[in-house]
């Protein structure tokens, strides 16, 4: 009877460690693929960013930006509260005003990197360009931040947690850069793939490191924005941005509007309450 029972304890554990493996790492790095997948045949493969294509923008920012780097993603972190293993803190989805403080202090803290830039003749553009470039790019930016680090960061990070803080934040950290390098890559479709993965790789790192310690989707944004501006500034297409385009507005309008009715909805259904002492 007590082999029987740890045969069967056993068999208990290797069911829930297998389950675990596909709802916390399977599931979420198989949307990570069909993400990328889209990125190439939207916009990767038409040269989306490096040939002005308005129609092609919309189509990927309602696509790419919102369907599948929004809706899906949430789709999946809804079964993953039900579940307990993640919360509105790890995801990064925060009251108003801690929001207001993490936004503001990060939007700072970027514009006098991108001054230090400028001074020291890293970047060439003007703030009426860069603006215009930010905007650009924002719905690539909020899907790689809800794919990488709000769905597959948090999910393996909750997969491995029991093997410690250090052990979560390493892989949290090398994972997502990893996804989030070759998903720009593909995206971009830059002629030197490897120094390209490289740049968007230690990105991905600086923008892994930032939502582990500050757990903000929207400062998180800004940084993963900003580094995208700063890396391919020289690449995309001008006809973008001079005159700005009302069309590029609209796609970073609608992208940003869907996160934050995401965020409205999380907030009504699911809250997360500290015990005190814990």
């Amino acid at each position: 009877m007590e082999i029987t029972d740890v045969k069967g304890g056993e068999g208990h554990r290797q069911a829930a460690w297998h389950s675990a493996l596909v709802t916390l790492v399977l599931i979420p790095l198989v949307i990570a693929l069909i993400w990328l997948l889209e990125n190439y045949l939207l916009a990767g493969n038409t040269r989306l960013f490096l040939q002005a294509s308005l129609s092609g923008l919309v189509i990927y920012s309602v696509l790419a930006g919102i369907l599948v780097g929004i809706i899906v993603p949430a789709v999946r972190i809804r079964a993953a509260f039900l579940s307990g293993a993640v919360n509105m803190f790890q995801i990064g989805f925060r009251s108003t005003r801690r929001t207001v403080a993490a936004v503001s202090l990060t939007a700072l803290g970027v514009y006098a990197g991108c001054m230090i830039l400028a001074l020291s003749g890293q970047v060439s553009f003007d703030h009426s360009t860069g603006a215009a470039l930010f905007i650009l790019l924002l719905p690539a930016a909020i899907a790689a931040v809800m794919i990488c680090w709000v769905l597959v960061g948090t999910h393996v990070q909750a997969y491995v947690r029991s093997d410690g803080a250090m052990i979560s934040v390493f892989a949290g950290v090398l994972l997502t850069a990893l996804v989030f390098a070759l998903s720009m890559a593909v995206l971009f479709g830059g002629a030197d793939v490897q120094e390209s993965v490289a740049g968007f790789f230690a990105a991905g790192c600086i923008a892994a490191l930032f939502f582990f310690a500050v757990r903000d989707v929207y400062a998180t944004i800004i940084v993963v924005t900003t580094s995208l501006v700063v890396l391919e500034n020289s690449r995309i297409d001008p006809t973008y941005l001079v005159p700005f385009s009302p069309v590029v507005a609209l796609c970073g309008i609608l992208t940003t509007g869907a996160l934050v009715g995401l965020h409205w909805h999380f907030s009504r259904h699911y809250t997360t309450v500290l015990l005190p002492g814990k």
